[in-house]
């Protein structure tokens, strides 16, 4: 099956439909641009070039209809332990997240089996799931018991207070409609402890100079990360830091190599997605924790 985005101006007269059309690795053609009056010739064009199994109009109509879940709904799922799979999309997507979330448990496991100090760099366009993969990593190591227990970093502070809001609050229903006994204020801390803003991670980090209490940490949105200009200028109006001399990412990545033995960064990253002076600062321009 090909897949053939056409975007059309409505406001302009007349477009040329090109002849040729350029086909990505998964069969999907680049976006056509076409005016009201080109469409239908657009459109005759591509089903002239390609061909494909006709859809039945009746099974079409008969089909489920498998939106994606808002971050907030999949966060609630996972959280009621609920597996990835079964909240996403089974489409390419769904695989890939499955795929790499096994693949990043792996190396979380062997990297402390081997006492090793390990950065992983997930990278995809806005919507590719990356926020999903990192709360679907946090959620099911969440237990404070547990070595490998992670947490969830997010620069993006609304995100955080709706997240820990929502969880704590289907927590809560959940566990009375089980006939437990339970105070909200116990189930926000349970929250909170594993999602976290991560200027309040820094913050706890320029006072306390001892290593985090979790070995695995999830940056996201990390292509957001300030440079050392940006960053030392926050420092000297903000903190009263004067002669700060390390990016963002340095510094994070400093904390984390405060552990003796072994540690996991991983870094979720949208291209494209920087917004203010001085981002951009991607983690892998800054030096790596060392292995141990």
């Amino acid at each position: 099956m090909v897949i053939a985005p056409i975007l059309v101006s409505t406001e302009v007269q007349d477009i040329e439909t090109l002849d040729t059309f350029e086909m990505y690795t998964d069969k999907v053609l680049s976006p056509i641009l076409c005016s009201r009056r080109s469409l239908r010739s657009s459109l005759d064009q591509i089903l002239s070039k390609y061909s494909g199994t006709n859809i039945e109009l009746s099974e079409w109509e008969k089909g489920a209809y498998h939106p994606t879940p808002t971050i907030i709904e999949a966060a609630k799922a996972l959280y009621a332990g609920q597996r990835v799979e079964e909240i996403s999309r089974t489409d390419a997507g769904a695989k890939n997240l499955s795929i790499t979330t096994a693949e990043i448990n792996r190396i979380i496991e062997v990297a402390k089996e081997r006492k090793q100090k390990v950065i992983c760099f997930v990278t995809g366009v806005p919507g590719a799931g990356k926020t999903l993969l990192g709360l679907n990593i946090a959620t099911h190591r969440r237990d404070l018991d547990l070595s490998t227990h992670a947490v969830f970093l997010s620069g993006n502070g609304p995100l955080v207070a709706v997240l820990r809001e929502a969880l704590a609050r289907d927590e809560y229903e959940r566990k009375k409609k089980q006939g437990m006994r339970v105070r909200k204020g116990k189930v926000k801390e349970s929250v909170k402890s594993f999602i976290q803003n991560i200027h309040h991670f820094r913050d706890d980090a320029l006072i306390n100079s001892t290593p985090p209490d979790e070995h695995v940490v999830i940056f996201d949105e990390a292509q957001r990360a300030w440079n050392l200009r940006q960053t030392a200028n926050f420092m000297h109006r903000k903190k009263k830091r004067p002669g700060f001399k390390v990016s963002e990412p340095e510094f994070l990545i400093s904390c984390m190599d405060r552990h003796s033995e072994w540690a996991v960064i991983i870094c979720l990253v949208g291209g494209g997605q920087e917004i203010n002076t001085g981002e951009a600062c991607l983690l892998y321009t800054s030096p790596s924790p060392r292995d141990s």
